[in-house]
């Protein structure tokens, strides 16, 4: 479970700018809390208790009876939910389109993009992998979910990677090659990817899982074997 706080803010859609509202997904299509029987069958006499998190420290609050009795909404604010499966990738069979395109969410101080499977660029001379940068601005964090991830190889569903900000990079050597010489012609990937421009800092517990290999597993073998 991948949970991202939009801590003393909120979540936004995105500006589609020329392509429009009803691009990448159509808000009709977002899930929204319905007042149904399966919500009013949780409305017991039970006691409960609900984490409240404030200034990142979570403090328990106990009801006797199960709190959520909402006999509806009303604000600026609603949950929502997007199923990945109903996003429709913004694609050019021309151009390999930058990770903004594929934003989802965006916040005050980061964007929630998502990766879904889609065609590869058809042209012979178009880019098909990430080209290669450098995040000045953003924090890079991807969660990869689901499938084969085609920017580089041995990242699996579960896994995490991490490029701070000024982190030089873009398609790992061994998949240009391989989008140069044998190139797909559908990408079947599911990823999250969030950038911030707050830096970010390492949890200690993640040393425990860390691959420590892992910068070092973006340079190239043939580069230092020619020299």
């Amino acid at each position: 479970l991948l949970l991202i706080e939009a801590t003393n803010g909120a979540y936004s859609l995105p500006d589609k700018g020329l392509v429009g509202d009803h691009a990448i997904f159509d808000p009709a299509i977002l899930d929204t809390p319905l007042i149904d029987d399966a919500f009013r069958a949780q409305q017991t006499e039970d006691e409960w208790q609900v984490l409240v998190k404030r200034r990142d420290e979570l403090s328990i609050v106990t009801y006797p009876f199960n709190p959520l009795d909402a006999q509806g909404w009303k604000g600026n604010n609603v949950v929502v939910r997007v199923n990945w499966r109903d996003i429709r990738p913004l694609m050019s069979h021309r151009y390999h389109v930058p990770p903004s395109a594929h934003t989802t969410f965006v916040a005050d101080r980061f964007v929630i993009c998502t990766f879904c499977p889609r065609p590869v660029e058809s042209d012979p001379g178009a880019l098909k992998v990430p080209f290669f940068h450098s995040n000045d601005d953003y924090d890079e964090v991807l969660f990869y979910h689901s499938g084969d991830f085609f920017s580089r190889d041995n990242i699996h569903p579960g896994m995490m990677t991490w490029h701070p900000a000024g982190f030089s990079h873009g398609p790992h050597p061994k998949a240009y090659r391989a989008s140069q010489t044998a190139p797909k012609t559908q990408i079947d990937e599911v990823a999250v990817m969030i950038d911030t421009r707050d830096p970010l800092d390492p949890s200690l517990d993640l040393k425990d899982i860390e691959w420590d290999g892992y910068a070092k597993s973006w340079a190239d073998p043939e580069a230092y074997e020619t020299k």
